[in-house]
């Protein structure tokens, strides 16, 4: 039964990333699925639960989980540095995921809890909340929060020529280097 329901969310992340929301029928997600429309149904009350479903599962697999380990480096640089590959890297592999989501998030076709930079800026604050949780002088958790969405978003919206993910580690290092230098200077500030 859980292979049912994996073929639908996996079919149903390909349509919705080709068509958006909006655009995409169940029918082209039950045909993409090889199964039945009635079977999406019984799994997926409706359009929009199953989109839902996708976002949230996407999401959680992606990013909240891997801000919560990092959160555990003990070095601030390394902490956001760590932070800022992993999503630099998943954004531009997933670039079309994530444009979908943002403009379905931007159109308000989200339910708050799956709302893309929602999502974003909760996951980095509630990280950057245990990481600083020692710490004497701490940060304002949500204002570096923007401001680590805002580059990540920046790399999404304003993409450089070649894809982060693609970049030579030598470049890669750079660019990590400037935004994590960056940051500091706000946290010092």
């Amino acid at each position: 039964m859980r292979d049912k329901t994996d073929q639908i969310l996996n079919a149903a992340i390909k349509v919705f990333i080709k068509k958006g929301f909006l655009q995409t029928t169940t029918q082209e997600i039950a045909k993409e699925a090889d199964v039945a429309e009635v079977t999406l149904y019984r799994k997926f009350s409706t359009k929009q639960n199953l989109f839902e479903t996708v976002v949230k599962k996407a999401l959680e697999n992606e990013f909240q989980t891997k801000v919560m380990k990092y959160a555990e480096e003990p070095k601030t640089e390394d902490f956001l540095t760590r932070i800022l590959d992993d999503r630099l890297t998943a954004l531009s592999k997933n670039k079309k995921l994530a444009k979908t989501l943002l403009a379905e998030s931007f159109m308000g076709h989200l339910a708050e809890e799956v709302n893309f930079p929602v999502i974003i800026h909760n996951g980095l604050k509630k990280g950057l909340d245990i990481h600083f949780a020692t710490f004497e002088d701490k940060p304002d958790t949500n204002l570096l929060a923007n401001q680590i969405g805002g580059i990540l978003l920046s790399n999404l919206t304003f993409p450089s020529e070649e894809p982060y993910y693609k970049l030579p580690a030598k470049n890669k290092e750079e660019l990590l280097n400037r935004y994590v230098n960056s940051l500091n200077a706000f946290i010092a500030s």
